[in-house]
């Protein structure tokens, strides 16, 4: 996966032949199920790999709440924000972004609480997959959501050459409005996943296991009075320090995903084999 370019041009054709100015969420997002192609069941492996027209890949998971209160960002991001994400990054010099979306839900009370795109790099087929999700507007009014499903997926489940070649970290972006579960039974493991034996998981020492090959961030959005309160943030700042990040407006979320990866990636040295933090350690020596 990952063909084609992404610009800003075929974006703005698409948007206008789908005609998303006029849509509603339910008229784009039409899966009233989770899409088989999209299943974690079936998903061994999914790649991030270097080709003739993508030298460079940076590998970035975007893993968006699809439960009731936030299916409004999907929409948001598929209507107006691709560019603020892929657009930016390719300004800024990285020229090879591929995304691969997730829809996250709540693993006790939902049918499908894991849903997993591929790595794309068009504007077609990032859209392909975005709109393919399934929002099922769930969650069990538990104050808590599967966020760590995420982590899972990405530390086990994918493989990138940007950290298999480079030694560059991907970056994975969870988004929502809730807490995280404090673990992942090996129940939901198993259940969700392509994994037939697995052991129950702490959140802590998942992000730790995601985190060997990804740079790892949540975004918390205080779209409303509610989401602002400290109790729907949880202990997100004990597990991810900085990479807490607090966002008011939901319109900046692509944007800001994309500063956090300009500010972040570390650039490749092909004359030494090494990103430049690690040429920065040795240096040091």
């Amino acid at each position: 996966m990952g063909g084609g370019r992404f610009s800003n041009d075929a974006y703005k054709r698409l948007r206008k032949m789908k005609d998303y100015g006029n849509k509603s969420r339910e008229e784009i997002f039409t899966s009233r199920h989770i899409d088989p192609e999209m299943d974690p069941t079936k998903a061994v492996v999914r790649e991030s790999r270097d080709s003739e027209e993508h030298p460079e890949t940076v590998s970035i998971i975007v893993a968006l709440d699809v439960t009731g209160s936030m299916g409004f960002v999907p929409e948001h991001i598929v209507k107006e924000a691709l560019p603020d994400l892929i657009g930016s990054l390719m300004e800024a010099g990285i020229e090879d972004p591929q995304v691969l979306f997730l829809g996250i839900g709540d693993f006790i009370y939902d049918s499908a609480p894991l849903q997993v795109g591929q790595f794309e790099s068009s504007a077609e087929l990032l859209d392909r997959w975005l709109t393919r999700v399934y929002l099922e507007g769930g969650g069990g009014g538990n104050n808590q959501e599967g966020y760590n499903l995420a982590h899972l997926f990405a530390a086990r489940h994918t493989a990138i050459d940007c950290w298999e070649k480079r030694q560059q970290k991907g970056f994975l972006f969870t988004i929502g409005d809730e807490p995280v579960f404090p673990t992942i039974p090996a129940e939901i493991i198993k259940r969700y996943t392509c994994t037939n034996e697995a052991e129950t998981i702490t959140t802590e020492a998942i992000i730790a296991e995601a985190q060997e090959k990804y740079n790892v961030f949540h975004m918390h959005l205080e779209h409303n009075d509610w989401a602002k309160q400290d109790s729907r943030k949880g202990n997100w700042k004990a597990l991810l320090g900085e990479n807490f990040i607090e966002v008011p407006d939901f319109k900046t979320v692509a944007k800001r995903i994309a500063e956090v990866v300009i500010q972040n990636h570390k650039p490749y040295n092909a004359k030494t084999n090494t990103s430049s933090d690690t040429t920065e350690v040795e240096n040091m020596l």
